[in-house]
């Protein structure tokens, strides 16, 4: 399916064959990210920038993804042709713009406080959709902000054309045409990903659905990008625009999980979990949601835990974590089991507000302590996707890892031993390769399980260690049953 493109050389002898390259943008809530790769996923340029003011200013966040492509793009050769453009970023987040496109006031971010008590209100109202889709509005939910606009900023509510998410702003800016956004970035504004559409009930509580936009499934063309930017780009030929997907959808596709009984962990400050089903998963419990997948016939079930990287941070801080992990390699296993929350309240892999961390047994060091740290989280991941499966969500042998703490080889061992599973590294997982592969998948391969088994590689792959795996056993039996006695499970 791939296209081939000819242009003349530089000396004029003749046509050479254009490269087919695909750009993905990543818009976080701290600066952005460009990456453009070929179809075997490799990178072959890109730019970073962090946000030096006005983190929640959608222009700005414009500003600093327009000069970042252009930088990008700079750097391509004459040889390669971009043959998509999408883009990713956080989920929840809302930009309110007006009839022209331009915000009339700052993004509310995902994690704006604001909404909570809109969200016990569509929870009461939209009983019938979050039974039916298996999970609960929170402050976190784009439409919980919407409604708190409604409620507490009616000029701004009245001035808002359209309520998008950042990913929708940006496809705005590059093309031109406005309120469009995907599915998976819908999930949060209240859209029905079963029926395909904006409830009327939703009308009831006075949100007109006239300022939510049109819902395509990701990795649809939305436009071509304006004539005004290819030329500023230096580009003579129309670079298609797609819709894009959320950083963790996004995420979890740059692992390589994207086939029914995959599974991904993002192993950061958090634990993100995510599997892959051919049926929405509900959680009575509301541990965790589904989003839908890219190709609608699968969907994305997943949860995040407050339980993660995040330990060391607040326990060893500024320390040195690789020379820690040297120290380590000997006392495997630790005799101490710890529940590694640093703060108060878990939601995943069970939901108890009050929950805390403990330390069962006395470290006879501070290696031995941070060893007990690492197995920690990795019983906690191993709960997350034992809960999983109880709910019917069901992994193979092989889980695909990223993020931060999926560096660590002796922390891929704890975890592989402490699982019983194959763990697998790619060599970059950013959201902005996952987005850019969602581009491939549209534009070059047949599919994005095709374009996803070309252009994920794997660079880590770790296995069972056989002599650790009854140890830690053992030690995860014991896990639960303290976690059973805190009445935490």
């Amino acid at each position: 399916m791939g296209l081939q493109y000819e242009g003349e050389d530089k000396r004029g002898e003749g046509k050479i064959k254009m490269r087919e390259v695909f750009l993905g943008l990543d818009l976080g809530t701290q600066g952005a990210r460009v990456v453009i790769v070929d179809k075997e996923g490799n990178i072959l340029s890109s730019s970073e920038d962090v946000f030096k003011r006005e983190p929640e200013n959608p222009t700005y966040w414009w500003e600093v993804a327009r000069c970042l492509l252009g930088s990008s793009i700079s750097r391509l050769g004459k040889d390669s042709k971009i043959l998509s453009l999408a883009v990713t970023s956080t989920s929840g987040t809302v930009v309110c713009v007006d009839t022209r496109g331009e915000p009339v006031m700052p993004a509310l971010m995902y994690n704006d406080p604001r909404g909570a008590e809109e969200s016990k209100i569509l929870n009461r109202h939209l009983k019938e959709l979050t039974e039916k889709l298996g999970y609960k509005f929170n402050a976190s939910y784009a439409l919980s902000k919407i409604l708190w606009v409604k409620n507490n900023l009616p000029n701004i509510y009245e001035r808002t054309r359209f309520f998008l998410s950042p990913t929708d702003f940006i496809n705005f800016k590059l093309t031109g045409r406005m309120g469009i956004t995907d599915h998976t970035n819908a999930l949060k504004f209240g859209f029905d990903l079963l029926d395909y559409r904006w409830q009327p009930e939703i009308e009831q509580l006075g949100i007109d659905l006239f300022r939510l936009p049109e819902v395509l499934a990701p990795g649809e063309i939305i436009g071509s990008v304006r004539r005004e930017l290819l030329d500023e780009f230096g580009i003579d030929y129309d670079i298609p625009v797609l819709t894009g997907l959320t950083d963790g959808t996004s995420g979890q596709i740059a692992s390589g999980a994207v086939r029914v009984g995959e599974s991904s962990t993002t192993l950061g400050t958090t634990l993100v979990i995510k599997g892959v089903t051919s049926s929405l998963i509900r959680d009575p419990l509301g541990r965790f949601y589904s989003h839908l997948h890219p190709e609608k016939n699968r969907w994305f079930p997943g949860g995040s835990s407050n339980v993660g990287g995040e330990c060391l941070e607040k326990i060893f801080p500024g320390e040195n974590y690789k020379e820690l992990d040297k120290k380590i390699t000997e006392l495997i296993p630790s005799p101490l089991i710890i529940y590694p929350l640093v703060r108060e309240g878990e939601r995943f892999p069970f939901v108890n507000p009050g929950a805390r961390g403990f330390v069962s047994g006395s470290p006879s060091s501070r290696e031995e302590l941070y060893l007990g740290y690492l197995e920690g989280v990795a019983y906690v991941e191993r709960l997350c996707y034992e809960t999983l499966s109880e709910m019917g969500v069901k992994t193979n042998d092989t889980i695909y890892t990223v993020g931060g703490g999926s560096k660590s080889l002796i922390w891929l061992r704890i975890r592989s031993s402490v699982m019983n599973k194959v763990l697998k590294r790619p060599v970059s997982a950013t959201s902005g390769m996952g987005v850019a592969i969602l581009g491939a998948s549209r534009t070059f391969y047949d599919s994005l399980d095709l374009a996803v088994s070309r252009m994920v590689r794997i660079d880590v792959e770790v296995e069972p260690d056989r002599d650790l795996v009854p140890l830690y056993e053992e030690r995860y039996k014991r896990f639960i049953e303290i976690l059973s006695e805190r009445g935490y499970v």
